[in-house]
C-alpha cells in the first residue's frame, strides 16, 4: 500500500495525537478507523432504502415528508429495532 500525506491545521493535528495517545495508537489508525466508520452519501442513501425495505416489510412506509403520518410509527418501529422505549 502506498503511502500519502495529509496537511491539517496544527490544532487537528493535536487533537489527532491526543486521541491517538490516549487509545495507545497512532494517528495513522485513528485516521483509517474515522474513515472506515463515516459512511459516504452513496452508502448513507443505502442503508435508508435497506431501512425503508425493512419498514415496509413489516407494513410501514415512510414517506420524505417530515408531516407524513406513519412517521410516528415509523420511530416507534426504529426505537424497538434499537431496544428503546418509542
Amino acid at each position: 500500500m502506498t503511502l500519502t500525506s495529509i496537511q491539517v491545521d496544527v490544532e487537528v493535528r493535536d487533537r489527532l495525537k491526543a486521541i491517538a495517545d490516549a487509545s495507545n495508537t497512532s494517528i495513522k489508525q485513528v485516521v483509517a478507523r474515522m474513515a472506515a466508520q463515516t459512511m459516504t452519501p452513496a452508502e448513507l442513501a443505502e442503508r435508508q432504502a435497506r431501512g425503508r425495505a425493512a419498514m415496509a416489510t413489516n407494513g410501514v412506509v415512510v414517506d420524505d415528508d417530515p408531516a407524513d403520518p406513519d412517521r410516528r410509527a415509523a420511530e416507534a418501529f426504529w426505537a424497538g429495532l434499537e431496544g428503546d422505549k418509542p
